[in-house]
């Protein structure tokens, strides 16, 4: 069908670049001596920076200021978004043939907007999201909640069913699609549940190659 709108996540599906937050918080811990394992997912409703390592600092007693701790991480990720992030395969194709139908493409991203920015910079898409782009962690809310989404949808004015949201992790695929979004789900590694994956998407894609662009 022809959508009227589409809404993509950044980390894992538009970029290649979840390696750097599955290592962040642990390379954080092992840097204070820390060598247990901490389920952040399971802790916190808004998963950001400030919010881990918070919630890291408070758990171990780790002798830091939230402040020094993010400059200290934030510092890598930045770095890693503005001088080596790169697309996901094939992504380029989807982006331009919404670019050609005219269709508002957003970004609503668990990432930090000054992060968002940085990232789209280095692939060179800063001007591309014409709906715009929005953070769970500036909004303090969770993709485990509709709410981010019928925002974005309301603010373009396409209702859900006209609307398909481009992820890669099952948690906020689940969340879209319940909500009754279209949804296009793409396999990343730091997803581990991948069959449940492909049973709730609409289309499902080892790579955003395989996505039938036919059907936007």
């Amino acid at each position: 069908m022809a959508y009227s709108a589409a809404f993509f996540d950044l980390d894992g599906t538009i970029l290649d670049s979840m390696s750097i937050w599955q290592n962040l918080c642990k390379n954080f811990m092992l840097k204070h001596g820390i060598h247990q394992e901490i389920n952040l997912e399971e802790k916190l409703s808004v998963i950001s920076i400030h919010t881990a390592l918070e919630c890291i600092i408070d758990t171990f007693k780790i002798n830091i200021s939230l402040e020094d701790a993010y400059r200290e991480t934030w510092q890598i990720v930045e770095t890693f978004y503005r001088e080596k992030v790169e697309l996901k395969p094939g992504i380029m194709p989807i982006l331009n043939e919404l670019k050609r139908k005219n269709i508002p493409v957003g970004i609503i991203s668990a990432t930090e907007i000054e992060l968002v920015n940085e990232a789209l910079k280095r692939v060179g898409l800063s001007d591309f999201f014409t709906a715009g782009v929005v953070s769970c962690a500036t909004l303090e809310t969770s993709k485990r909640k509709p709410d981010i989404f019928y925002a974005m949808a309301e603010k373009v004015g396409s209702a859900p069913e006209n609307t398909i949201i481009f992820e890669d992790a099952l948690y906020a695929a689940a969340t879209a699609k319940n909500a009754g979004f279209a949804l296009a789900a793409v396999y990343d590694p730091s997803e581990k549940e991948q069959e449940k994956l492909a049973a709730i998407a609409d289309y499902y894609c080892r790579s955003w190659e395989e996505f039938p662009l036919d059907e936007l």
